[in-house]
C-alpha cells in the first residue's frame, strides 16, 4: 500500500480548527510545509509545539518542506560564502526539526525569475547546497528531496533535475510535483518524465492544473491524464510518499471541472471541509485504482 499525506502549512497547523479537522479526518500523515523562513528559535518552538500538541498525537510527520521564502534570504546565484551560509542555515533547520522524525525533506532549490543564459551556472552552484543538505538529511536517516519546480525556476525539466541530483549521495532524492510542468507540451509528458527520473524519486506532490500554471486542484478536476500518471507512479521503485498538495484551490487561467462552492478552499472553513470530508477525496483516488 502507498502512504498518503496532505500538505499543511506551519501557519495553519497552529489553528485549532485545522488540527481538529485533521485529527477527525482519515489522514494519518502530513507534510509540514515551512515555506517561510524561520530563525532557529522559531524552528525549535514549532518543533516543540508539533511534538506536544494533543490533537497531533496520532499524526505522522512524513515530510517537512524546507523554507524558501522570502527569496532574498536564499540567493543561490550569490557567491560561495552566501551559499555556504544558506546550506548551514537549512542544515540547522533539519537538525532542529529532527525530533519530528520526518523521513523526507522537500527542498525548493531555486528563486525566480531566471534568465536562460544563467541556468547552467545556477545549476552548478546549487549542487553544493544540495550535497550539503543531503549529507545532513542522511545523518538523521532522512531523504533530501529536490523538488521539480515550475516556470523559470531551475529544476523545471528532467534534464535539470538530473543535473542537480546525479552523483549525489543516496540521501538525495526527488520530489516530483506533477502540477509544476508549465512549459508548452510538458503536461502530456508527465508520465514520460516520471519514468526518466524514477530511480531518484522519493515523493510526489499530487494536484491537478490547467496546463498553463500551477493551480493545486484536486486530482481529476484539471487536465492531467491521471490513469497514465498513476501507471507511471506504480513503475517507480519502492513506495514513494504521495503528498496531496491541494489545500489551497486558486483558479488561475481556467476553471476546474465539476467544482462546487464547498470545494473552493480559499478560507479556513473550506479547508476544514476538505480535511473532514477526505472520504470524498479517497473516492476520487479509488477511481484511479491506486492500491
Amino acid at each position: 500500500m502507498y502512504e498518503y499525506a496532505v500538505s499543511v502549512s506551519a501557519e495553519r497547523i497552529r489553528i485549532p480548527e485545522w488540527r481538529k479537522a485533521l485529527a477527525a479526518s482519515k489522514f494519518q500523515r502530513i507534510e509540514l510545509s515551512c515555506g517561510n523562513d524561520m530563525t532557529p528559535h522559531e524552528a525549535e518552538e514549532l518543533t516543540g509545539f508539533c511534538r506536544n500538541d494533543k490533537l497531533l498525537g496520532g499524526i505522522t510527520f512524513a515530510s517537512i518542506h524546507l523554507p524558501f521564502w522570502p527569496f532574498e534570504h536564499f540567493p543561490f546565484p550569490a557567491g560561495e560564502r552566501e551559499r555556504e551560509e544558506i546550506a548551514a542555515h537549512l542544515s540547522e533547520f533539519i537538525r532542529i526539526t529532527a525530533p519530528l522524525k520526518a523521513r523526507n525533506y522537500t527542498f525548493h532549490a531555486s528563486i525566480e525569475p531566471n534568465a536562460p543564459e544563467t541556468r547552467g551556472e545556477l545549476l552548478r552552484k546549487t549542487r553544493s547546497v544540495v550535497a550539503a543538505l543531503g549529507r545532513t538529511a542522511g545523518e538523521i536517516g532522512a531523504s533530501l528531496n529536490v523538488e521539480l519546480l515550475p516556470r523559470t525556476c531551475i529544476g523545471n525539466t528532467p534534464e535539470e533535475m538530473l543535473a542537480l541530483t546525479d552523483d549525489m549521495p543516496e540521501s538525495v532524492g526527488i520530489c516530483f510535483d506533477v502540477n509544476h510542468l508549465t512549459y508548452p507540451g510538458s503536461m502530456e509528458r508527465v508520465p514520460e518524465f516520471i519514468d526518466r527520473l524514477r530511480d531518484r524519486i522519493q515523493a510526489f506532490h499530487l494536484s491537478d492544473y490547467d496546463g498553463v500554471d500551477e493551480a493545486h486542484w484536486l486530482p481529476g478536476l484539471g487536465l492531467l491524464n491521471w490513469p497514465e500518471v498513476m501507471a507511471a507512479i506504480r513503475r517507480v521503485p519502492g513506495k514513494p510518499l504521495l503528498i496531496f498538495e491541494t489545500a489551497v484551490l486558486k483558479p488561475l487561467s481556467g476553471r476546474p471541472r465539476e467544482i462546487t462552492p464547498a470545494q473552493n478552499f480559499r478560507n479556513l472553513e473550506h479547508a476544514a471541509f476538505y480535511l473532514e470530508n477526505c472520504s470524498e477525496l479517497e473516492s476520487r483516488v479509488a477511481e484511479l485504482r491506486i492500491p
